[in-house]
C-alpha cells in the first residue's frame, strides 16, 4: 500500500512539482470554487493538462481527495488541477456541472500563466466526479450547463476519463438513491427533464471528445451504465475505450499477488494508471 507521506518526502527530495493551492476560479463562491494546480518541474510551456473532479455523491468530499493523483500526473509531466465545486444543496444540478465547466474555462483563459496548452486539457473524475467528467465531455454545449462566471462559457475538453459512475439517470435502477434525488432536486417523476438533462449518455452526439471509460467489475455501481455510455459513443463514431477491471470495487480493489484488498478507487490501480497515461499520450499528447 502506498503511503502519501512517503511520496511527499520522495517528491520533495527530487524537487517535485510546484503546487499553487486554493486558486479561486469563480470569485462569487470563493473557496467552494477553487483548485490546486500542480506544475511539473522545468520551464516547459504549452504542456497538456488534466483537470480532476472528486467524488462524494455530489454532497461530500473536496479536492484533497485527488491530491496524490494530481502529484502523480504532474510527476509524469502533465499540469494537474484538482478542483472543488459547489456541493448539494448549493450544488444541486446544474450548478455543479456549471462549476466544472467554469473551472475548465478558467484553466484555458489562464493557460499561459500555468504553462498549459489550452487545446490539450483532459478531464477525469471518479464516482460523482466521473459523472461530472462525462457530462462535461458530452454536454458542454447544453444551454443549462453554461457557466456565467468571469471566464465565460467554454467547449468540451480534449479528452474525458470518467470512472465508476452512472451515466443515465432515467434508466431503471439508476435513480433509486437519496443522493441522486438530492442532486437533481426531486424524484424522476417530479423532475423528468432534469434527470434526462443530467444524463451524459443522453447527450452523446458525433464529435464528442475521446473517452476512456473505467469501471470495476465488482463495483456496487452497476457496470452496465458504463458499457452503455461506451457503446453509445462508439455508435456515434467516437474514439472510445472501455477498461473493465476485475476485482475492483467502488472503494476497495484487490491487491495484486494476494487475496487481500485495500482502499483504492478503480482508477488508481496500477493497471488503470498505465492505461490512462497511454490514453492521454495518444489523445492530448505526451508531455
Amino acid at each position: 500500500m502506498q503511503h502519501p507521506w512517503l511520496i511527499a518526502v520522495l517528491l520533495a527530495a527530487c524537487g517535485g512539482p510546484t503546487v499553487y493551492d486554493d486558486v479561486v476560479y469563480d470569485a462569487r463562491f470563493g473557496g467552494a470554487t477553487s483548485m490546486d494546480i500542480h506544475i511539473p518541474e522545468g520551464n516547459a510551456t504549452a504542456r497538456p493538462a488534466v483537470m480532476l473532479i472528486h467524488g462524494g455523491g455530489w454532497r461530500y468530499g473536496d479536492k484533497a481527495a485527488y491530491a496524490e493523483a494530481a502529484e502523480r500526473f504532474a510527476t509524469a509531466g502533465y499540469v494537474a488541477a484538482t478542483i472543488d465545486y459547489r456541493l448539494v444543496p448549493a450544488g444541486t444540478y446544474p450548478a455543479a456541472v456549471q462549476d466544472c465547466l467554469c473551472a475548465l474555462s478558467f484553466l484555458r483563459a489562464n493557460a499561459a500563466a500555468y504553462g498549459i496548452d489550452p487545446a490539450r486539457i483532459a478531464v477525469t473524475g471518479y464516482s460523482a466526479g466521473g459523472h461530472l467528467a462525462a457530462l462535461v465531455g458530452t454536454g458542454a454545449d447544453v444551454a443549462a450547463h453554461q457557466p456565467d462566471c468571469a471566464s465565460g462559457p467554454t467547449g468540451a475538453p480534449a479528452a474525458a476519463i470518467p470512472g465508476d459512475s452512472v451515466y443515465d439517470f432515467t434508466a431503471d435502477g439508476n435513480h433509486d438513491s437519496d443522493l441522486v434525488r438530492d442532486f437533481l432536486g426531486g424524484t424522476l417523476e417530479e423532475r423528468p427533464e432534469q434527470y434526462a438533462s443530467a444524463s451524459p449518455l443522453l447527450h452523446v452526439r458525433p464529435g464528442a471528445p475521446p473517452f476512456l471509460v473505467v469501471h470495476g467489475r465488482s463495483d456496487v455501481v452497476p457496470i452496465e451504465s458504463a458499457r452503455q455510455l461506451a457503446g453509445a459513443l462508439r455508435a456515434a463514431g467516437g474514439d472510445v475505450r472501455m477498461l473493465e477491471l476485475g476485482g475492483a470495487g467502488h472503494l476497495t480493489s484487490a491487491v495484486t499477488a494476494s487475496d487481500g484488498a485495500y482502499l483504492q478507487a478503480a482508477t488508481d490501480t496500477p493497471e488503470a494508471w498505465a492505461v490512462q497515461l497511454d490514453f492521454l499520450a495518444r489523445t492530448v499528447g505526451a508531455p
